[in-house]
């Protein structure tokens, strides 16, 4: 059974799962699909050619698959967004479509964004990830599973911020953050590896180690990057987590938010 307020505007070809609820004043558009049991409090907005997981929870003022900000946009093209399983999207968060024609914007899956969070254009948000409240994201964003991005933050577009890894709050992101590290600043750098969040994610203790070791062989000592690059590969042949490292690096295209060399002399003694 579908709650579908009366005061709801919900498109013909828009397909609602089992017991979901559409509260009043919420918009669905055209060839829009919701899964069953999700929640649509009230005063939610979803436009065209939008997918919405199961077991979510949106609250009033939310507005997913909104055209793109992008000047680039060309009217009538059509793009899409789509949100995963089991996420909670408070209060005036905008998730944008995307820009160029069938081009998508994505979040995963048991993802939490917190009350004025933004999601541009062509953005691939991944599971489990937490934006705090006025975190924001420009476009062709990446992040990666686990990843907390923390409140009245900013990323620029293009940048990358890896699995598990964590933006401190009101940072300036506009480098990539590489997976398990966290960074912080204005500009943001990386400071340390994320213990915390690797722990709360499930990583044993001896791969938070094996990642603790690598980021301090590539930025606290003084190697060319490349160098120290080599010889985190040859140290860690087996480690998944570190070639994850090794591969962020690699596919980097806006450099890397390097931790800044007043932060080493701590680092070392962690």
């Amino acid at each position: 059974m579908i709650h579908l307020d009366k005061l709801a505007v919900v498109h013909e070809s828009a397909e609602i799962g089992d017991n979901c609820t559409i509260g009043p004043f919420c918009t669905v558009g055209e060839n829009v699909t919701i899964g069953a049991n999700t929640v649509l409090r009230s005063h939610v907005v979803v436009e065209a050619n939008t997918s919405i997981g199961e077991d979510c929870d949106i609250f009033p003022f939310v507005t997913i698959g909104i055209q793109s900000q992008d000047n680039k946009y060309v009217p009538g093209t059509i793009t899409y967004t789509q949100v995963g399983n089991r996420c909670i999207v408070r209060e005036f968060v905008s998730i944008h479509s995307g820009t160029e024609e069938a081009s998508t914007t994505s979040v995963g899956d048991d993802c939490t964004l917190l009350a004025h969070a933004h999601v541009a254009h062509n953005c691939v948000v991944g599971s489990h990830v937490v934006m705090s409240h006025s975190a924001t994201l420009g476009g062709h964003v990446l992040i990666g599973d686990h990843a907390n991005i923390g409140g009245l933050s900013a990323i620029h577009q293009f940048c990358h911020v890896g699995e598990a890894a964590m933006v401190g709050g009101m940072s300036r992101v506009i480098q990539d953050v590489l997976p398990f590290t966290i960074a912080e600043g204005f500009p943001a750098h990386m400071r340390v590896i994320n213990k915390v969040g690797m722990e709360r994610a499930g990583y044993a203790t001896e791969e938070i180690a094996e990642v603790r070791k690598a980021f301090r062989i590539l930025f606290m000592r003084e190697l060319r990057l490349e160098n120290s690059v080599k010889e985190v590969e040859e140290a860690f042949p087996n480690s998944e987590n570190v070639k994850l490292m090794v591969e962020a690096i690699n596919a980097s295209q806006r450099g890397l938010a390097r931790p800044e060399s007043a932060m080493f002399e701590i680092n070392v003694s962690e």
